[in-house]
């Protein structure tokens, strides 16, 4: 099961998932790149999030012990990803498999990233969240100058302070 943490000064999120979860994004990423007519770039920033996912499969990311007194949830492996980052590789990952055949475990895994993301959203941004969101669905990725842009965009947010970034993402 996919889960979340919040990173500091809004800069994204800490995804979170057991082995299996991880193990499925992971899988349908290069599924979705191998196979998807919008994916320009086969070794771009898309890409990017099966490459994290299989370095935090790796333990060479976050690695989560079990709480002190739910020993079941087990161990849990974690990557940090900031938010212009994930928005847009979960935007194509979406969009993507409007052209693609795919199974009910391509689904159940696109779906779960999607509401943790909204989930963070609202949680990370509160009021000004679903304004964030409509943003995020109107995301077209299948542009190739989206991608490009995404170098220079994500600088210019990582040099935000944490006052500014709040609002500035809106505006992003």
């Amino acid at each position: 099961m996919l889960s979340y943490s919040l990173l500091k000064n809004h800069a994204g999120i800490l995804l979170i998932g057991d082995y299996t979860s991880l193990s499925w994004l992971h899988e349908v990423i290069h599924d979705v790149n191998d196979r998807s007519p919008l994916v320009k770039d086969k070794e771009g920033a898309f890409l990017g999030l099966a490459y994290d996912v299989r370095k935090a499969l790796e333990q060479q990311r976050e690695i989560l012990q079990p709480p002190q007194h739910f020993e079941e949830i087990g161990l849990r492996y974690g990557v940090k990803i900031l938010w212009p980052v994930l928005l847009l590789q979960h935007r194509l990952l979406r969009l993507s498999l409007a052209f693609l055949s795919h199974s009910a475990k391509t689904q159940s895994i696109t779906y779960a990233l999607e509401a943790i993301i909204e989930e963070a959203l609202l949680e990370d941004f509160g009021a000004q969240a679903k304004r964030a969101i409509d943003l995020w669905q109107r995301l077209d990725p299948a542009q190739p100058v989206v991608f490009d842009m995404l170098q220079s965009r994500g600088a210019i947010f990582c040099s935000w302070t944490k006052r500014s970034e709040r609002r500035l993402f809106f505006s992003f």
